[in-house]
């Protein structure tokens, strides 16, 4: 078999037909649908089954609720194709994504293939007409060097695992953080740095359907404070297989702390303020070389209590300015 699609599926039921049915509906047809029902209770488990019964493509595999990574971890374990890609259970792709992404992984000979992707309302969406995808071949570590000069939507694609069809044989090197969100920013770039070519296309290929109740939409503290925890980790593993990305990836961590840090003070959230305050003063430790003037000195009051309603609630530009003349 050519392609595994990994879906994993919780409390999506009025969702999920649509996207059941933009995978089976593919032009590329030697592919299995594996889908992860997670212990859902709002009649999800009885749509997949029902897609089971119409298309012998369709596996549905059953697990008590345990979140998102460990339901992709179960889909890739239990996965027959050469190639493993994923789609989540609320968006949709289109028609000839995986025509056109096997047609590219196959003559690039690359280990990745990564398309673009949209965000769109569910009665909006447009698919791409061109025949061709034009591509390129980058690296590994140079696809990971990459994001720190990326942001917003772009930095979106590159982390994705929907917007990227694997060889399977590099996603059995790494394992997602059962029991935390933001499972891409994990390990992406783990699975990209195992690989010795990945090509790229900027063709559309997957829809982000925007929802209300999304991970991406709205960001709770603990999916905060999951994020927080992926770009530390990243901190700490890129040292170790990438140095000269050493700083890049600790300022990177710095700059969304003290985004999150602000967020959780100004909702009240003092437990996790205080969580995710000590997981950066913990990286700040042995990395403090990399900061600038301002950026110790911000540290140094948030390590006393008087001081961080005064940092928190006030405009801390003066002081930013005063350190910067004094340098």
């Amino acid at each position: 078999m050519t392609l595994s699609i990994v879906t994993p599926v919780y409390n999506v039921a009025p969702y999920l037909p649509a996207t059941i049915e933009s995978i089976l509906n593919q032009t590329f047809k030697d592919f299995e649908l594996i889908l992860i029902d997670d212990g859902s209770t709002d009649g999800s488990d009885k749509i997949c089954l029902h897609y089971a019964n119409l298309d012998n493509r369709v596996r549905v595999i059953r697990q008590t609720n345990q979140g998102v990574s460990a339901a992709r971890n179960r889909g890739i374990e239990a996965s027959a194709g050469e190639f493993v890609g994923f789609v989540d259970s609320d968006d949709l792709i289109c028609k000839d994504m995986y025509t056109r992404m096997i047609h590219i992984i196959r003559h690039s000979n690359a280990d990745i293939v990564q398309c673009n992707h949209d965000r769109a309302d569910v009665s909006n969406v447009h698919h791409s007409n061109r025949k061709e995808s034009s591509y390129i071949c980058i690296s590994g570590p140079e696809f990971i060097s990459r994001l720190f000069a990326m942001r917003g939507s772009e930095y979106t694609n590159q982390v994705s695992l929907c917007t990227k069809i694997f060889k399977k044989t590099i996603l059995e090197k790494i394992r997602f953080p059962e029991g935390q969100t933001y499972e891409d920013e994990h390990e992406t770039y783990k699975a990209c740095y195992f690989a010795q070519k990945i090509a790229i296309t900027d063709d559309i290929f997957y829809h982000y359907i925007k929802r209300e109740n999304s991970i991406i939409t709205g960001i709770a503290p603990r999916k905060m404070r999951d994020k927080q925890m992926a770009l530390y980790d990243r901190s700490q593993w890129l040292p170790a297989h990438m140095p000269e990305l050493t700083q890049k990836a600790f300022l990177s961590f710095i700059s969304y702390s003290k985004h999150i840090l602000c967020e959780l003070w100004k909702n009240d959230n003092l437990m996790d303020f205080n969580c995710a305050l000590q997981l950066m003063l913990k990286a700040v430790k042995n990395n403090k070389a990399y900061l600038n003037a301002y950026d110790r000195f911000y540290i140094r009051l948030l390590k006393h209590d008087f001081c961080k309603t005064w940092i928190m609630k006030n405009d801390f530009s003066p002081v930013q300015n005063l350190i910067s003349k004094l340098k």
